[in-house]
């Protein structure tokens, strides 16, 4: 397919180039976050011990929001790799991670997390909804199998994130398990 640009159509590279800047500062932000309060200066290692485990929630919180926006940014490459220009249509972690890391054993903290996750897991999906529905951005013609695992991709994530969204009102915590089904997409060749 030529690449033939349209009145409005933005060069993926701009997009790119916002989009890693905006995912490595909401990673950095996150790394931020995860630190030890103060400790006292003559501390026993059976403190230091008890105080990393209290740190734990926050730590694996950390690891979720890391590991999901990794998701997220890879998938968005993957997406970008198939086209030469975005449409105008084609144009969010850190504190949410921070509250449920505090407070994760709590309805509303486990919410918000989740809804954090909704808002962006949807703005994938819609993303890719767009692409597949512009050929003239695409860079080359797209296949049925990579047409099918986006579809997948983009019905999944967004899946996962409303079932956490739910489960959280009623398991604040292990709600984010619903999650988990991300890490299938893989052996489903949903790459």
């Amino acid at each position: 397919m030529t690449e033939q640009a349209h009145a409005g159509d933005i060069g993926k590279q701009r997009m790119e180039a916002l989009s890693d800047g905006v995912y490595a500062i909401a990673l950095t932000l996150l790394v931020l976050d995860l630190k030890l309060p103060p400790l006292a200066e003559a501390i026993t290692n059976a403190q230091l011990v008890e105080t990393l485990r209290a740190l734990l929630p926050k730590f694996l919180t950390w690891i979720l929001s890391f590991w999901v926006m990794a998701v997220l940014w890879m998938s968005q490459v993957r997406i970008y790799h198939l086209v030469h220009a975005l449409t105008p249509d084609m144009s969010l972690m850190p504190f949410s991670t921070s509250v449920i890391g505090e407070h994760g054993s709590l309805p509303a903290a486990a919410v918000l997390y989740a809804a954090n996750m909704v808002a962006i897991t949807l703005t994938g999906a819609l993303r890719t909804r767009e692409l597949l529905h512009r050929p003239h951005v695409h860079a080359q013609p797209v296949d049925e199998q990579m047409i099918r695992r986006l579809k997948i991709r983009a019905y999944i994530l967004p899946a996962c994130a409303v079932a956490a969204f739910v489960l959280g009102f009623f398991v604040p915590g292990w709600n984010m398990l619903a999650m988990l089904p991300m890490l299938m997409l893989r052996r489903l060749g949903v790459r």
